[in-house]
């Protein structure tokens, strides 16, 4: 099966069988080029159907590759080299094989298929069919905006009817970090950086032809507001409000009023009642919860087995149903948490630290340490809650390992789940193979504790707020849940990343027999 393929075809009546029939030969990178009847560019536009059409079949008969319909053969002009090299070379219809080879030739691909047993299915010529409710007006300079964050279906068709419409300068406003963070799982969006490059490289794989400035945005309007020369402004029916504000403002600016074209939403069903009701990045971020967004590095200084996973995650995100599950799954679990309470205990070595270090204040009644009284002092003071860390980490680090080589001993299980809150603070990453973390929205953890703890919403933010963001847990993992949503939803998350986990464990045992 070839990596990267080009399909060449001259009617959509066959585009679902075609479709179906390419998965079989290419698994990443599917090319599409129409064989125009017309290529005079004022009858560009006139594709539009046609393309948005193919991507929505995609979502149905491929979904798992990168399909990308190309428009610079649209315009009558030779498709140059694309971001990944050809590999096959598909038609939709009976060719020469003279004319195929070619083709293929021009392309580097090293091989050709023809897809004639689809040559059954009539050709209606439904490439030439228009929609009456678009007027099909070509602009010089064209604008649009968007995070495009992970390019979905959705992009692509918003990016192609962009692009459609432009004869020159086609200008795109990428929302920096400023403008996510109202995002569901903000935490999980690519960098602007990679968003940009993104949205470039498929631009210049659809139509090089054009003038591309895909330009970080830090307010809704960003070159919208200045730029003299836009005409036509692209939005969905979601942001078709923020199109209407652009020309408000542009209006006050002395600026022309920019034409807009709005298109409808790609609706879909979700798999699960927490998702939208539409193609979104949202539905992809929280299809990456429970998967591997990085993979584990190697840790030549741990035992294969058991198999060490690090649980971090903030107060009240959800470890210790996490740690339930995992249980039921068949792992067991050291929870630092209630081993750090045993290091408490009157007479360790760590109980007499603590006393000498904050004084004998922080000893109850009852002769053990009172943990309120404690955490007053340090969630207070970030110097205190770093002397306390520097006491007992280490000694909670050496209980932990002593803990893995009891079980390692006994040989009773494969997997071991550290819940551990403090291990990406403590540094003990290489203490673990991968590192799996449970994240939720700052405000959501504050009413948790609230509810949990009885705390005030002063007390709860203070607590919040003295632990790493989910910024930084994130990247630090290896795997990430989300318990914001239903229990049925954060289940689903749990046994995939236990899937992924027990398939790579059992390939480790194969391939070493």
């Amino acid at each position: 099966m070839a990596k990267t393929g080009l399909l060449i075809t001259s009617s959509l009546s066959r585009v679902p069988s075609v479709l179906q029939a390419a998965r079989k030969h290419v698994f990443k990178t599917l090319y599409i080029q129409i064989e125009p009847k017309n290529t005079n560019i004022q009858s560009i536009p006139v594709y539009c159907s046609a393309i948005n059409r193919i991507y929505a079949s995609s979502s149905v008969h491929c979904n798992n590759l990168d399909v990308r319909v190309l428009i610079s053969n649209l315009r009558g002009q030779r498709v140059q080299k694309l971001s990944e090299q050809v590999d096959v070379l598909m038609f939709d219809a009976a060719v020469p094989q003279s004319e195929a080879t070619l083709l293929a030739e021009g392309l580097r691909a090293p091989s050709v298929v023809q897809l004639g047993q689809l040559d059954s299915v009539p050709d209606t010529g439904v490439f030439e069919e228009v929609d009456a409710k678009d007027n099909f007006k070509m602009h010089d300079n064209v604008v649009l905006g968007g995070t495009f964050d992970r390019l979905h279906l959705g992009h692509k068709i918003l990016l192609s009817n962009a692009v459609l419409r432009t004869k020159k300068r086609l200008v795109v406003g990428v929302t920096d970090v400023n403008m996510v963070k109202s995002k569901k799982l903000p935490e999980l969006i690519l960098s602007v950086d990679q968003r940009i490059d993104d949205v470039t490289n498929f631009l210049k794989d659809i139509d090089h032809s054009l003038k591309y400035e895909v330009v970080p945005i830090a307010d809704p309007f960003g070159p919208t507001a200045s730029d003299p020369d836009l005409d036509l402004i692209v939005v969905s029916q979601e942001t078709l409000r923020g199109g209407e504000k652009v020309n408000e403002l542009r209006q006050k600016n002395n600026l022309n009023i920019l034409d807009i074209y709005c298109l409808k939403l790609l609706e879909l069903e979700p798999d699960v009642g927490d998702k939208e009701t539409k193609i979104s990045s949202s539905n992809q971020r929280m299809d990456i919860l429970g998967t591997r967004i990085r993979d584990p590095e190697p840790r030549p200084n741990l035992h294969q087995r058991p198999y060490l996973i690090g649980l971090v995650g903030g107060i009240a995100s959800g470890k210790s149903i996490m740690c339930e599950r995992l249980k039921r799954f068949g792992a067991t679990v050291i929870d630092c948490d209630k081993l750090a309470h045993s290091l408490y205990e009157p007479g360790t070595d760590c109980f007499n630290a603590l006393k000498s270090h904050f004084g004998i204040g922080i000893v109850g009644g009852d002769g053990k340490i009172d943990r309120k009284v404690l955490g007053s002092i340090v969630f207070k003071h970030k110097d205190k809650l770093e002397e306390l860390n520097g006491i007992v980490w280490p000694r909670l680090l050496e209980a932990v390992r002593e803990k893995v080589a009891d079980i390692r001993q006994k040989g009773e299980y494969q997997v071991v789940v550290i819940e551990a809150a403090v291990l990406i603070k403590a540094g003990w990453q290489k203490e673990v193979h991968e590192v799996w973390s449970l994240i939720i929205p700052p405000e959501e953890a504050i009413r948790r504790l609230r509810e949990r703890n009885n705390l005030t919403e002063d007390e709860a933010k203070m607590r919040i707020e003295s632990q790493l963001s989910n910024q930084a847990i994130v990247e630090h993992s290896n795997v990430v849940f989300s318990s914001l949503w239903s229990y049925e939803f954060t289940e689903k998350q749990a046994i995939k990343a236990w899937n992924i986990l027990q398939k790579d464990l059992n390939t480790e045992v194969t391939s070493k027999i």
